[in-house]
């Protein structure tokens, strides 16, 4: 195909009256290559079996010749059609002289030329036909003498008409036809392109993945194989497109299993020496089943993935970062927790651990499974607040392909699998949905599920982990939560004291925070002591979770600030932005608003540089370099009140 060409057109035309220019202009702004032949009507089928997909994209024909041509070629055709204007034209100069006139067609119906007949005071009556016969059927009950004009589009039935005495008229294609009839062919073309590009994109999909791929139709012949397929059916793609599958693959159906397919999962059978897994999902189309898809995988190879799956659980993500050793406390309480949580960790009892927002729950629940038999299996955390009610069925419990709209090809495991022979961490269990608590509670008693749209049961060995910061027996009174599935989930449990009831932490957890954080980690403790005031006289919250916040907080402003004056003042204009922090009313209007942290450490900078360049006696430019910013800067940072 030339460059400058789009498309490859070919026009049979066994008529004479198509005006080839007219076509020609029209394809050339549509930047379509045009290509006649104009044979006899008998030539037409030859010429079509002739026409290669590679040199031709579309056919244009007219009347009979379309659909003979479509029987004998794979090559879309689009008819060449006329519409009311064009006759419209043709019969302009018969205005006022005919009265009666009779308009050859081949197919359905011309839309408008009653009106054509009405504007040019003219009785236009219509005829049908659908084959030559028919056509010269009808041609021969007319009789001359009753019509004035007869008008077609065709020159063989012209060519009938005049020689049995009718003043003939054949309407010529116009421009208007000729661009309406080829944007319908690009059209055409495009989509076929679209078509084919997918075609080949989708068998090289089939092609690359792993697993066997069958397709055959209603009828059961097979008219799809991939690579893995043949690979799998120890036959090659020549010996099975076209066969029937129960050959294809024997002893796997019965007689009238394929027609009246409804699909299967998880079939394990035999097949030419192999073991296989069979899945077979119908291809529906308006509610009715025009073939099936049918996926075939190695047995052996789903045993090995499924041990490779669940090795590789922690590279994912499900596994545990803290351990009993990170939990460091002065308070006994804790101590008495801590103790507790590794006694629990010896067993797989449920456990329920209460706590405020920001104790340490997800803490205690990682250990504790660090600390079990289960250590080297996954640890699958699961914020049960944090997922929409809508999809939290599925992500708990998994899924099979066609359950909902949007459900992933194969289905997805929830995370009661993805946790098996470990641990699930169900947090915030006190926002669970009424509607899943029996669901839950069905699968703790029974250790095992069924996803969502599925029939197969699948057994698990987990071990439960819930968290909450809810009262619960609250929850119950109110009908919130069901009360046989809390005392289900509170076989054991731990009840995390909040931060204000371990004071004796305060300070270490704060050392330990900004330790990590400084550039400078040994001015940690000397930082934490100008802070202990404010920090023990907080009430916290947000818990360990807030002191982390502001921890950080300090730190950044230290790693940034070559002094600060009052530490305390600055921790207190910290608790001032936090929405946690209840603010007392102020008895009288204040004489100076407060400094928010970003102009006080505005303040601090400036104070700093102005110190600087004092030590520079004046020298912007000294003072710049060492500050390591420009006289700009320098100046600009210098703007700041006092």
């Amino acid at each position: 195909m030339l460059p400058q060409y789009e498309f490859h057109m070919t026009v049979i035309a066994p008529y004479k009256g198509l005006d080839a220019k007219v076509f020609r202009q029209a394809a050339k702004s549509l930047r379509c290559r045009l290509r006649f032949v104009d044979l006899a009507f008998e030539d037409a089928i030859d010429a079509a079996k002739r026409l290669s997909p590679d040199t031709c994209d579309i056919v244009l024909s007219r009347g009979i010749t379309v659909d003979v041509i479509k029987q004998h070629s794979t090559i879309p055709v689009v008819p060449i059609d006329i519409s009311a204007w064009d006759v419209l034209q043709a019969l302009q100069p018969y205005a006022g002289r005919v009265r009666n006139a009779v308009f050859f067609r081949y197919g359905t119906p011309l839309p408008g030329l009653a009106r054509v007949g009405e504007v040019l005071g003219m009785k236009i009556r219509e005829y049908l036909y659908a084959s030559r016969n028919q056509m010269r059927l009808q041609l021969l009950q007319l009789n001359p003498a009753d019509v004035d004009l007869f008008v077609a589009r065709g020159t063989l039935i012209s060519q009938w008409a005049n020689a049995m005495g009718f003043a003939t008229l054949e309407i010529i294609d116009g421009e208007i036809s000729a661009k309406r009839t080829l944007l319908e062919a690009v059209n055409v073309a495009r989509a076929r392109r679209s078509e084919r590009q997918r075609t080949a994109r989708l068998e090289a999909i089939l092609n690359a993945i792993g697993e066997g791929i069958v397709v055959y139709d209603e009828q059961g012949r097979v008219n799809l194989v991939n690579p893995s397929a043949e690979h799998l059916l120890k036959c090659s793609r020549n010996e099975t497109l076209g066969k029937h599958i129960r050959t294809v693959m024997p002893g796997v159906f019965s007689p009238d299993a394929v027609t009246t397919d409804k699909g299967e999962q998880g079939r394990i059978q035999d097949v030419r020496g192999t073991t296989i897994v069979i899945n077979r999902v119908p291809i529906l189309s308006q509610g009715q089943n025009i073939g099936t898809v049918c996926s075939l995988s190695d047995a052996r190879h789903i045993s090995r993935a499924e041990e490779n799956i669940r090795t590789s659980l922690k590279s994912k993500g499900f596994t545990t970062r803290y351990r009993f050793e990170d939990i460091r406390t002065r308070s006994p309480h804790m101590r008495h927790l801590k103790e507790l949580g590794m006694l629990y960790a010896s067993t797989d009892a449920n456990l329920l651990i209460c706590g405020e927002s920001g104790t340490g729950k997800e803490l205690f629940a990682q250990s504790i499974h660090a600390a079990s038999s289960r250590e080297d299996k996954p640890f699958v955390a699961v914020n049960c607040a944090a997922i929409p009610e809508g999809l939290l069925e599925s992500e708990l419990f998994g899924y099979e392909e066609g359950a909902f709209t949007g459900a992933k090809r194969q289905g997805k495991a929830g995370m009661f699998e993805l946790a098996h022979t470990g641990t699930l961490f169900l947090d915030e269990i006190g926002d669970l949905p009424l509607a899943l608590q029996g669901r839950l509670l069905r699968v703790l008693q029974e250790r095992e599920l069924v996803r969502v749209g599925g029939t197969q049961v699948v057994h698990l060995d987990v071990r439960v982990l819930c968290a909450t910061h809810q009262d619960l027996r609250r929850l119950m009174l109110e009908g919130r939560f069901r009360t046989d599935l809390y005392y289900r989930l509170n076989v054991l449990s731990l009840h995390l004291p909040p931060l204000r009831e371990r004071p004796e932490d305060i300070i270490d957890l704060a050392v330990s925070h900004l330790r990590a954080r400084l550039d400078e980690p040994p001015a940690a403790e000397c930082l934490a002591a100008q802070l202990e005031r404010p920090l023990l006289r907080h009430t916290w919250p947000g818990n360990i979770r807030e002191l982390l916040s502001v921890m950080e907080r300090v730190a950044i402003v230290a790693n940034h600030m070559a002094e600060v004056t009052d530490w305390e003042r600055l921790l207190m204009e910290l608790w001032e932005e936090s929405p946690l922090t209840p603010r007392p009313e102020p008895s009288a209007p204040a004489a100076e608003a407060p400094l928010s942290l970003k102009s006080h450490m505005a303040r601090e900078e400036a104070l700093f540089v102005r110190n600087t360049v004092e030590r520079c006696g004046g020298d912007m430019s000294r003072a710049a370099t060492l500050l390591g910013i420009s006289r700009m800067t320098l100046w600009r940072k210098l703007q700041v009140p006092d």
